[in-house]
């Protein structure tokens, strides 16, 4: 006849495991002190397994005692998002954190209160049942702030590790579902939790390790996109923005500086780069508002990518023009020229729009620069 697991070790083996993550986030964070996140998912791992000690060691009788562990057992998820907070160079706390941490030491002790004090009888299974909502609140609002918490980029470890907190309620249903069955009366909330931990533990402390590589790659990606001096996707960058925006009626608005070449004569090329810049940043802010994207295609010529949705481009192109003539006063007297085209029926991508744009900025600027010619 088969029996069940052993949960005192199932507790070192979650232990031994939680430790062993405790040491590698700590090692990383001593290799770069700067990686603050570390040091909050090492406390995380080594707090995880002082609870699971503690657990070990304190007696039912000892609610008290057993309340606070379930505050540490609770912290010690809470410190995972900590970690992902600290990582964004966002503050590391949010007041929701605070709903977990007082709701499972009540719902721990309060019944065990009123067991003690006779309000409750001895058999209840009010305690467990508490347990197991205390923990599941805990898990649903620590994997839902992976999930859908704001965040400048959601990678794939941020949905592993909430899938994973998320995959530990089950367990607790099932360990209260048990408690009015025929395993009334087994620590069936220890064993579950505990055979889940030897499922989900590694899966979660590895999605945690993924993050900061995902968003390092990701960093890397767009510092390889992406013009260094005005912030604009370079050519590659701009390929990549062509399959989002790519549809009949989407336009393409090609701008440059006119006499560019004797405004660095003049007064050197850093007047130039400054220039260069100021348009970079207000292009790139007036081609977002209409969901566009800003590409500076070499030199002082950029093109602004415009979706179909913005269906007044001329508009739009005038605007930026005169957005941009109210900025010469800040460097040295400049104007730019532009070219509008849009893309035909059956062009399945930018090239032809592109180069109809470029043909329109020459006629700009052969009736008299500083103006935009469609």
């Amino acid at each position: 006849m088969s029996t069940l697991p052993d949960v005192e070790t199932l507790r070192l083996c979650s232990m031994l495991a939680s430790t062993a993550f405790g040491l590698a986030f700590a090692l990383l964070w001593w290799r770069d002190r700067g990686a603050g996140h570390m040091l909050y998912w090492a406390a995380s791992s080594f707090l995880y397994a002082l609870t699971i000690i503690g657990f070990g060691i304190a007696g039912q009788e000892a609610f008290g005692l057993t309340s606070l562990l379930f505050a540490g057992l609770v912290l010690s998820n809470v410190l995972g998002v900590s970690g992902v907070l600290s990582l964004e160079g966002r503050s590391p706390f949010r007041l929701w954190m605070i709903i977990p941490l007082v709701a499972a030491p009540i719902l721990h002790g309060l019944p065990r209160l009123a067991v003690a004090t006779g309000h409750l009888p001895s058999g209840s299974a009010l305690p467990q049942v508490g347990d197991a909502v205390g923990l599941s609140l805990s898990m649903v609002l620590v994997g839902c702030a992976f999930l859908f918490g704001r965040t400048a980029y959601r990678t794939a470890g941020h949905r592993i590790v909430g899938c994973a907190q998320l995959a530990y309620v089950p367990a607790y249903a099932l360990s209260v579902a048990g408690e009015f069955g025929a395993l009334h009366g087994i620590e069936l909330l220890a064993l579950l939790g505990m055979l889940s931990d030897q499922l989900l533990l590694g899966i979660l402390n590895m999605g945690l390790l993924s993050i900061p590589i995902e968003r390092a790659q990701r960093d890397l990606r767009q510092v390889a996109l992406r013009d260094a001096l005005t912030g604009a996707w370079n050519r590659a960058g701009l390929r990549e923005q062509m399959v989002r925006l790519i549809e009949p009626g989407a336009s393409v608005l090609v701008l440059d500086i006119d006499h560019f070449k004797s405004i660095n004569d003049r007064h050197g090329h850093a007047a130039g780069d400054a220039i260069l810049a100021l348009i970079g940043r207000e292009a790139a802010v007036f081609a977002l508002e209409k969901g566009g994207e800003l590409a500076r295609l070499g030199g002082d010529e950029f093109a602004i990518l415009l979706p179909a949705a913005c269906d007044d481009a001329l508009g739009f192109a005038e605007g930026l023009r005169a957005q941009l003539s109210r900025k010469t006063a800040i460097a040295h007297d400049w104007s730019v020229s532009m070219g509008l085209a849009a893309v035909q029926p059956g062009e399945s991508d930018f090239d032809a729009a592109l180069h109809r744009a470029d043909i329109s900025l020459y006629r700009a600027k052969a009736h008299g620069r500083g103006r935009v010619a469609a």
